[in-house]
């Protein structure tokens, strides 16, 4: 494969998965396309021909490996690891409130993020939601608005004159999303 269309499947794929359960969605489908075939935790995998197969867990994570016919058994079984989840902000459950003229999402950072990089500039949602549906089952699917929806603004620097030098950010308090004015 030339280096021009790896790189544009990899752009591809970043993408089309903002989160890792869109990683999973994505990675299935190209599984499938090259031949894979999926297995399902609670069947029973024995006896597992030569081939190429996936299993995935909670629609966020994902194995895939393929076995062969060789005669060597350190050459049975192909397998890489990776991990889809990355830094991240959640949205907590209940997770609006108002404050004077502004409707803000609550969230919990997840993971070793850079908290300044979220400052001032446009965020989308994606991820999992769930809902209650009419029979009292519960519904889950995956979202992504594909779309700006909220900000998290910094402080003019002439209300916050240490902002370049001393800014401590608190994760409670200073990293939540604007996405509604109410006036």
């Amino acid at each position: 494969m030339p280096p021009t269309e790896f790189i544009q499947g990899l752009c591809s794929f970043i993408q089309n998965s903002p989160t890792p359960f869109h990683a999973v969605k994505t990675s299935e489908e190209i599984l499938a396309a090259n031949g894979f075939k999926q297995l399902h935790e609670e069947d029973c995998w024995t006896p597992l021909q030569p081939g190429s197969y996936y299993v995935t867990r909670n629609k966020s994570s994902l194995i895939a490996f393929h076995l062969t016919h060789s005669p060597h058994p350190h050459q049975v079984l192909r397998m890489a690891g990776a991990h889809t989840d990355s830094p991240c902000l959640k949205i907590k459950p209940n997770p609006t409130s108002k404050t004077h003229s502004y409707v803000q999402f609550g969230i919990e950072v997840y993971g070793g993020a850079l908290l300044n990089p979220w400052f001032d500039r446009d965020l989308s949602l994606a991820g999992k939601v769930s809902w209650k549906t009419e029979r009292g089952g519960l519904a889950t699917d995956i979202i992504d608005f594909k779309r700006p929806i909220a900000t998290i603004p910094s402080l003019a620097i002439h209300l916050d004159r240490e902002a370049n030098t001393k800014r401590a950010i608190n994760k409670q308090t200073d990293i939540t999303p604007i996405f509604l004015l109410d006036h």
